[in-house]
């Protein structure tokens, strides 16, 4: 397993990045050995002639649940669903393979590293095995199996436990970490789905008590913890019981500017689900008016947070929340574009912030998310420039994952979504 990228257009993930013409990357087995301007391609490495094509870090997925497609389910159908999967072998492997699906549908859209932040019976877990003893190849997988949530809060009957007491969340997160989970999800507000009134898809649900003990817990035992919070007093509560990350995000105010920088905490940006359900029909995405009269209200603050984090030097990362209404595993391009366009990044900002900067949040830039000696073979090659259109991410043309190759990676897309989507460009 040894390649040479040569006459590629390098885009290696730094902050600034420009392109590097001209480029040879070498990889041996899962790594990057050597970067150079031309040269001769070395005595046993496999000449790949990009001919000019661009190649860069492969893209990191900061926040998915792996159990659904996109396509519209309704919500009580969902849990009753994932209330039988538990109880039943057969429909855990059914699930699973599902899961597996979704998995590879992000690898050959070119993300090579995933973070699922709520999953059902652990499948995510499962899935990252395989993939880790060499069941399958796909993307690096970090797992949060389920996520620690309170009765009649967000994803109850879902992807959350339910608890009442600081001593039952605690139980949840010592189950994670007994069956392999890599960081603990906990739910302090609820969102778009289940907010009863127009304006309030934030409301907090989970106690301070209960947040507070969940992460205290999680970081004793070595874990970092994913907050879902939709509103500013869901991020005061959330920061202030020390989350590491908080997903969707809202307005800040100066306490909660203070917090987030004392903490070291970041926040992951998720534009493109509130946006498909604030700006779709309803009866496309099975969602009712105040679904998405809420939608809105959580796209702005979303924007606003992502905006107010980058004038604070907050860390942002992105992610999709795929397997919501419309959005697919392959959708990332997406929140990348709409990032830039709405945040007022430039390309290549947005383009560092999918890749090392999403690496730096979820702990790996040791590892992946830049294209550097000794770094991972994570890499996707595209015919266009992203710096200059960000769309040019759609297709990739090759994806390497710790070093396998997908040569001629296929994508199969549900038309009927990205039509609609593509309105909305």
């Amino acid at each position: 397993m040894k390649y040479a990228f040569t006459h590629a257009n390098l885009l290696d993930g730094s902050r600034d990045m420009e392109v590097r013409p001209s480029m040879t990357v070498l990889v041996e087995n899962d790594k990057i050995v050597s970067l150079k301007e031309k040269g001769s391609v070395p005595e046993g490495f496999e000449e790949i002639d990009l001919q000019g094509r661009y190649l860069m870090p492969g893209l990191i997925n900061a926040h998915v649940h792996l159990p659904g497609t996109g396509k519209p389910t309704n919500a009580s159908e969902a849990s009753d669903l994932a209330a039988k999967v538990d109880k039943s072998k057969l429909m855990q492997t059914v699930l699973s393979s599902v899961v597996k699906k979704n998995i590879l549908t992000s690898l050959n859209a070119g993300i090579t590293t995933i973070r699922s932040v709520g999953e059902v019976s652990y499948r995510d877990l499962a899935n990252r095995d395989m993939i880790n003893i060499g069941k399958y190849v796909g993307p690096r997988v970090l797992a949060c199996g389920y996520g620690v949530t309170v009765h009649g809060g967000h994803t109850d009957g879902l992807m959350g436990i339910p608890c009442e007491t600081p001593e039952e969340c605690v139980k949840v997160i010592r189950d994670n970490a007994a069956k392999g989970a890599d960081w603990i999800k906990i739910f302090v507000t609820g969102g778009v789905f289940d907010a009863a009134v127009k304006g309030e898809p934030g409301v907090v649900r989970m106690p301070y008590e209960l947040a507070k003990a969940s992460c205290d817990e999680a970081h004793k035992l070595g874990f970092k913890v994913a907050s879902h919070t939709e509103s500013t007093e869901g991020v005061r509560i959330a920061l202030k019981a020390g989350v590491d990350t908080i997903e969707h995000g809202a307005r800040m105010d100066e306490e909660i500017i203070r917090l987030y920088k004392e903490n070291g905490s970041a926040v992951i940006c998720t534009i493109i689900p509130a946006l498909a359900i604030a700006r779709l029909p309803g009866e496309m995405t099975k969602m009712t008016e105040v679904n998405q009269y809420n939608a809105e209200v959580v796209m702005e603050n979303i924007i606003e947070s992502a905006k107010q984090a980058l004038a604070n030097d907050i860390p942002v990362g992105l992610g999709t929340d795929a397997s919501c209404p419309y959005i697919t595993h392959y959708a990332l391009w997406r929140e990348v574009y709409y990032f830039a366009k709405f945040c007022g990044v430039s390309n290549a900002f947005a383009l560092h912030t999918v890749t090392l900067r999403n690496a730096e949040i979820l702990g790996l830039s040791e590892i992946t998310g830049s294209i550097e000696d000794g770094k991972c073979a994570d890499l996707i090659v595209t015919e266009q420039n992203p710096l200059e259109d960000l769309t040019a991410l759609k297709d990739v043309s090759l994806v390497m994952a710790r070093g396998h190759f997908i040569r001629e990676p296929k994508v199969k897309r549900i038309d009927y979504i990205d039509q609609e989507l593509d309105k909305l460009l």
